[in-house]
């Protein structure tokens, strides 16, 4: 079986804020403006939440999910965040797997899943744990890393005993979204095959014009396909593990359900998604200001000699040039600033040259400009020493 590789010179995600001088972290990508006051007034008195076992069913949050989403309520689980329910549906799609074969007395047992490259690593750690076998759709560097729908044939159509396919929507970290008509398309072909279809959407919120991106409005008109979504980047909780799913496949629904465990949503997490789903002009403004901030950076970035990734999310991927030290220039820009950023060396498909920011607030992203100008001069210097 395929074991994850090891990159043990960078965190293996963001947020990994072991070194002590840390002051600005751009290697999170959650909404710039951070954790709106409805949650904070929520969780001002944790003491009166201690006692009290979570709800089972999270029903009150599930009734605000259905009206803020348009989904009824008995379609959509909540989970602790989205990797947990991107591993319970793992395991579900798994044990679908190993049921039908026995009773099919078919020698292949082993559940297959097409995922694109690079995309949330995540996903593969929760696919291997239950034994898949993951087939790899490359996007290019030279195409920008763009998905298309070629992804239909060499993604679904080439592979056989294809059970689960998962896209990340907008992609992490390359940051596209993938429209909505080319989403029906891989929807109707997974149909076809009985194959599930999974979207990750948790930067989706944080997207302009979302309708044209988001699958929920398609999400009645297909069984075979989930949407996963959470409150971590969109309200900026990620200390508050809370996500969800929702399907209107019964079946699939009930087997990732039983899978769950029992009371692994707390009440706080409940209490804070509560209060989060009140918010709306919060939202509005960090779309504007993550879309203004994007031009910016995208300039500056390219202005510096880097290579940064255009795309819909409210994060950026770029390369640094080739001749640089990569790890000099991830090490001055935390000793030197104290400015974490991502190394993306873990995701499949890309070297330790790609990094990928968060967006934040403009004198932040100011400041990381002027340190990142800083550290270029200082490995260009070093590479014409070099020479």
């Amino acid at each position: 079986m395929k074991t994850m590789e090891k990159h043990d010179k960078y965190p293996a995600h963001g947020g990994d804020c072991k070194q002590n001088n840390i002051r600005l972290d751009f290697s999170v990508n959650i909404n710039p403006l951070g954790p709106p006051k409805s949650v904070l007034n929520a969780l001002k008195n944790p003491a009166s939440l201690l006692g009290k076992y979570p709800t089972p069913d999270q029903y009150a949050l599930r009734k605000l999910l259905e009206a803020k989403r348009n989904i009824p309520m008995d379609r959509i689980l909540i989970g602790n965040g989205a990797s947990e329910i991107i591993s319970i549906l793992a395991g579900a799609i798994a044990t679908r797997k190993l049921k039908n074969s026995s009773t099919e007395n078919s020698g292949n047992i082993l559940p297959v899943a097409s995922v694109i490259a690079p995309t949330f690593s995540g996903y593969e750690r929760a696919l291997l744990a239950y034994g898949f076998d993951i087939k790899y759709f490359e996007l290019t560097e030279c195409y920008d890393f763009r998905f298309n729908e070629s992804f239909i044939d060499r993604g679904i159509k080439d592979i056989d005993n294809l059970d689960l396919v998962i896209l990340c929507n907008p992609n992490n970290p390359t940051g596209e979204a993938i429209p909505k008509t080319l989403i029906k398309k891989i929807a109707d072909e997974c149909q076809k095959r009985d194959i599930i279809l999974a979207i990750d959407e948790t930067f989706m919120g944080l997207v302009n014009n979302k309708s044209k991106y988001s699958c929920e409005s398609i999400l009645g008109k297909n069984k075979n396909l989930i949407l996963i979504d959470a409150f971590t980047k969109l309200y900026a909780i990620p200390g508050v593990r809370l996500g969800y799913c929702a399907t209107y496949n019964e079946e699939l629904l009930k087997a990732i359900s039983f899978i769950k465990p029992e009371w692994s949503v707390s009440t706080f997490a409940e209490a804070a998604g509560i209060a989060a789903l009140s918010e709306n002009s919060y939202i509005d403004e960090a779309i504007t200001l993550i879309e203004k901030e994007k031009k910016y950076l995208l300039k500056e970035l390219s202005s510096l000699g880097f290579c940064p990734q255009e795309g819909d999310a409210p994060f950026i991927l770029f390369s640094i040039p080739q001749k640089y030290n990569a790890k000099t220039f991830y090490d001055k820009m935390i000793k030197d600033h104290g400015i974490l950023l991502r190394n993306c060396s873990n995701f499949h498909g890309l070297d330790d040259h790609y990094f990928r920011i968060g967006i934040k607030k403009h004198e932040e992203n100011v400041e990381l400009m002027k340190a990142l100008k800083n550290v270029s001069s200082y490995c260009s210097q070093g590479t014409r020493l070099q020479q």
